[in-house]
């Protein structure tokens, strides 16, 4: 079982017992990070919520910071971006296909298609938490994801919501994709605390896990390594 640094906490968390995450990167750089974060993210009674919306300084900042072993999350809000991005980045990197920022109005998916999954060990798709089955087996028969990471925040009012009332969402996914698509490896994320929740994704058959708010708390996250 490998333990994924989830984006963007995997820009700065770097360990040799982990799996960092960067990103998530769009085409063209989406500035006011700092300030979006000042402004909305917050911890409420129901978990972390955060109305970030994908800040980042673009992928040609990102690609020079890549490491091999670790993987690049990537996020099409255009209608070519999946194009660029194919064109752009190396054949051998490692992906995330970000599927569902609830804080960007639209994903495409047309040119996904176009990145080759067999030149990279990881090449994962992380859906939303309200994708449907029927989404999900496009995006393994057509799209050809190797990994699935379920999954994203919960869109609410305020923006996304992660922690533990995702844990429904990724259980769902985590058991239809073991009975439907065993060939497919797992990742699981959302309200990871405690090794009993490590154990508990694994008993319902998650092949990995992906580690996110909790990094908010040092002193937890190096329980869990």
């Amino acid at each position: 079982m490998k333990k994924f640094i989830s984006a963007p906490f995997g820009n700065y968390i770097k360990t040799n017992k982990t799996i960092s995450v960067s990103g998530s990167w769009t085409i063209e750089k989406r500035t006011g990070r700092i300030v979006q974060i000042a402004k909305t993210l917050r911890y409420t009674k129901r978990g972390w919520v955060n109305k970030i919306g994908l800040r980042n300084p673009g992928i040609e900042k990102g690609i020079p910071q890549h490491e091999d072993e670790h993987v690049l999350s990537i996020a099409g809000i255009e209608k070519d971006d999946w194009i660029k991005f194919s064109d752009k980045i190396p054949d051998n990197f490692n992906l995330e296909i970000n599927m569902s920022c609830p804080n960007i109005d639209k994903h495409y998916t047309g040119g996904i298609e176009t990145f080759d999954p067999t030149s990279r060990e990881w090449f994962i798709g992380k859906i939303s938490p309200l994708t449907t089955f029927k989404e999900l087996e496009y995006f393994i028969n057509v799209l050809k994801f190797k990994q699935i990471h379920a999954c994203n925040t919960l869109p609410v009012e305020k923006g996304g919501l992660s922690g533990k009332e995702l844990i429904p969402y990724t259980t769902k996914f985590i058991k239809h994709i073991k009975n439907n698509y065993p060939e497919i490896s797992t990742i699981a994320g959302g309200g990871i605390y405690t090794k009993k929740d490590i154990e508990y994704y694994q008993d319902i058959g998650a092949d990995h896990i992906s580690l996110g708010t909790v990094c908010f708390n040092p002193l937890k996250l190096r329980k869990l390594l």
